[in-house]
């Protein structure tokens, strides 16, 4: 709550600093993960935070934000507006939480902030994968295909513009492009037909999807890996964004191809949580490997059930749980599910245990 303001015994005013129920803790890891907050809900002035630990609507919290500038904690206060318990958050598809609501209009200076580190970051990156590209834009909406097809001739981009998905596939088939800015939810043929018919033809399989859309469950991200999506970009989005993750996917792909060898993705887009418990709900077997600079780590699966862990340049841990709660602090990288046999040891590890005392760490730390 707040303090009232009271007076100093020379009889001057003073107000009082505000008094928080709590101090949240939020850690950007990574460019895509503050862009992707930044669109979805700090512009809109609020933010939500993942937590199985909730606070009653109205609390008063100070939310501090940790970006990937290494600079000091952006340090906003903000009122809980709404809660997500798990069971809400399981039906939604979505992880538990609360919605925050910043009390400060005025986000401009926290704004500023974040677009000087993109801008830092974009320069850093050079020219790399800058050269023009041939991009088939879909969407129902023309004054959205417009503007999107806008800011991508605008950096000197080709663009074929389509209105559903049908119209997509036969621009597609007939000059496959570099890549497919899509909708998802479109009149005649929806964005999921699109994806599932370009992977199922020789021509198009190997071209680049990227979903722009506004559904933003860890499921339907989870459903767009498996058809085969490489990225999903929030709607709207910023140009600067759109031009940066088009570059992005487009060199990934060129570099290593479109993987049709199980369901592949980012951590930046979908939690590993989800992913394990998604396995452990389809009882799948296989290897769920996941990449990032520190090294590759590999989880192996027998009917859903955790019976291996495989951290990277041999790093040990004291038990097969320790080691997977380990994996669960990671928030970037890129994943790959592979149904492989596996062979399965004496131990093995429940998804939703781990995935538990996960969570009752990490509020523990918040406190």
């Amino acid at each position: 709550m707040w303090q009232n303001a009271g007076r100093m015994s020379d009889g001057s005013d003073r107000r009082a600093a505000p008094r928080f129920a709590a101090r949240v803790k939020v850690r950007f890891r990574s460019v895509e993960e503050l862009v992707t907050a930044y669109t979805d809900d700090i512009s809109r002035g609020g933010l939500f935070v993942t937590s199985t630990h909730q606070l009653p609507p109205g609390s008063r919290v100070q939310v501090q934000m940790e970006l990937p500038d290494e600079g000091p904690a952006a340090r906003v206060p903000a009122e809980v507006a709404y809660t997500l318990s798990a069971d809400e958050a399981e039906k939604a598809g979505r992880q538990p939480g609360m919605g925050m609501k910043f009390l400060e209009a005025d986000i401009a200076p926290l704004a500023a902030r974040i677009a000087v580190f993109l801008s830092a970051t974009l320069d850093a990156q050079g020219e790399e994968g800058t050269e023009p590209i041939h991009v088939l834009v879909v969407d129902d909406s023309k004054s959205y295909r417009a503007a999107v097809a806008s800011a991508l001739t605008g950096a000197g981009h080709r663009v074929t513009e389509a209105e559903h998905g049908l119209d997509a596939l036969g621009k597609a088939m007939k000059e496959p492009p570099d890549l497919v800015l899509t909708d998802v939810q479109m009149p005649v043929m929806d964005g999921w037909q699109l994806l599932r018919l370009m992977r199922a033809r020789d021509k198009t399989k190997g071209v680049p999807v990227v979903f722009l859309t506004t559904l933003d469950s860890d499921a339907d991200r989870i459903k767009g890996y498996e058809l085969g999506i490489d990225d999903f970009i929030a709607k709207p989005s910023a140009a600067e964004e759109l031009l940066a993750r088009a570059h992005r996917v487009v060199a990934r792909a060129r570099r290593e191809g479109v993987s049709d060898e199980g369901m592949s993705g980012s951590l930046e887009q979908v939690a590993l949580a989800s992913l394990l418990a998604f396995a452990e709900a389809e009882r799948r077997t296989g290897v769920l490997a996941i990449a990032r600079p520190g090294g590759e780590a590999k989880i192996g699966l027998v009917d859903g059930a955790i019976v291996s862990v495989e951290l990277p340049g041999g790093q040990r841990a004291p038990s097969l749980f320790e080691a997977l709660l380990t994996l669960l602090d990671w928030q970037e990288g890129r994943f790959a599910l592979h149904a492989v046999e596996v062979v399965a040891g004496d131990e093995r590890v429940s998804v939703q245990g781990a995935l538990l005392e996960h969570a009752r760490r990490q509020d523990e730390a918040n406190a």
